[in-house]
C-alpha cells in the first residue's frame, strides 16, 4: 500500500458510508453496500455477490462490504468477553 495504510483506508471508507447511509436506508435497506474508497460500487443482496464484484473489479484487495441497517448489531465474543482467550490450563 502507497502512504495510505489499511487502517486509513478503512476509515476513509466507513465515514463514506456514514455518510450516504440515510440514503442507502432509503432505497437499499437490508442490502450490502460495496464500497471502495470514497465510491459505492453497487449494492448487493448477498455478502457473497458484492465481495465477488469488488474482486472481479478490483482484485484480492481491501473493500468495505456493509449491511445497510438502521442499528448495527452487537457481535459478541464470548471468550473474549469471559476472558479465556488467555486463559491458561
Amino acid at each position: 500500500m502507497s502512504d495510505a495504510t489499511h487502517a486509513d483506508v478503512l476509515r476513509t471508507e466507513l465515514a463514506y458510508y456514514e455518510r450516504i447511509k440515510p440514503e442507502l436506508l432509503q432505497h437499499n435497506a437490508g442490502q450490502f453496500a460495496l464500497i471502495k474508497g470514497e465510491e459505492l460500487i453497487g449494492t448487493f443482496t448477498k455478502r457473497e455477490e458484492a465481495y465477488e464484484a469488488g474482486v472481479k473489479r478490483f482484485g484480492n484487495v481491501p473493500m468495505l462490504i456493509r449491511q445497510v441497517l438502521l442499528a448495527e448489531p452487537v457481535q459478541q465474543i464470548p471468550a473474549l468477553t469471559h476472558g479465556l482467550l488467555n486463559a491458561r490450563p
